[in-house]
């Protein structure tokens, strides 16, 4: 089995080798898949190159199932590391539900394999890893000006996350100036928290900043902002014309219907 597992397929076929590491983890060979994870040999053709990621992946998950101690959590830490972008790595390494992962978790918010391992893993860690969100909610990369595809990916991804964990008032402060963010979707979420933690002034700065952010929503993002709308007052004067082409706020109203000059 071990022969199997370490001889990588010039034409990128790995499902042989992917058996062999289920069938070590099945006979007790936890050392085996801990010694080739510890220095994984990937080839430079990218065709037998996805092949080999493929068995580390299949090793990790074994491993993570054949033996949870601290030396293999340690191992797929320093895989993680390396290999964020692989969603067996990073479910491996999730599984153990400790906190020191989520500085590796976070990594691979922003590749689109791994995020759903990253993200079930993260939640799973709750407030312990929002210390690890959080700045990367509030850090674009490389600037502002400038973010790349993957950065906009991550940060989406980790406040999403942070608004599903929850987020505390002190958590607000360091993430107010997403309301105001370039990237819709961010600046939408940051609103929805804006409503639940900020003062009164802020929340109504939020409601106006939906308004202008609803103006321009594709039918996607439309639908993520009203679906928090139900039973909020503070909303009501946040207005969709029927194609949703327009956001109007409208003024305040009295009882008697009318509208203050």
């Amino acid at each position: 089995m071990q022969d199997v597992l370490l001889r990588s397929d010039p034409s990128g076929l790995f499902e042989a080798r992917c058996r062999a590491a289920r069938a070590l983890k099945a006979l007790g060979g936890g050392n085996v898949l801990a010694s080739f994870l510890s220095a994984p040999r990937l080839a430079a053709d990218p065709m037998q190159r996805l092949g080999d990621e493929a068995v580390v992946e299949a090793a990790a998950r074994a491993l993570a199932e054949a033996r949870r101690d601290d030396a293999n959590f340690r191992l797929l830490l320093r895989l993680g590391h390396e290999f964020s972008y692989l969603a067996g790595v990073v479910e491996a390494l999730g599984s153990f539900d400790r906190p020191e992962a989520a500085r590796v978790l976070v990594l691979a918010l922003g590749e689109d394999t791994a995020r759903p391992s990253a993200e079930a893993a993260l939640l799973r860690l709750g407030r312990a890893a929002l210390r690890f969100l959080v700045p990367v909610a509030a850090s674009p990369y490389p600037s502002a000006e400038v973010e790349s595809d993957a950065s906009r990916r991550k940060r989406r991804s980790a406040l999403a996350l942070v608004w599903q964990i929850g987020c505390t008032k002190r958590t607000w402060r360091r993430l107010r100036s997403l309301v105001h963010d370039k990237d819709a979707r961010i600046a939408a979420l940051a609103c929805k928290l804006c409503l639940l933690h900020g003062s009164a002034a802020e929340r109504a700065k939020a409601a106006g900043r939906l308004a202008e952010l609803l103006a321009d929503a594709d039918w996607m993002l439309r639908a993520e902002i009203q679906g928090g709308w139900a039973g909020r007052t503070d909303l009501s004067d946040i207005h969709a014309d029927p194609k949703g082409r327009t956001a109007i706020a409208h003024p305040p109203i009295d009882k008697f219907g009318r509208s203050p000059t």
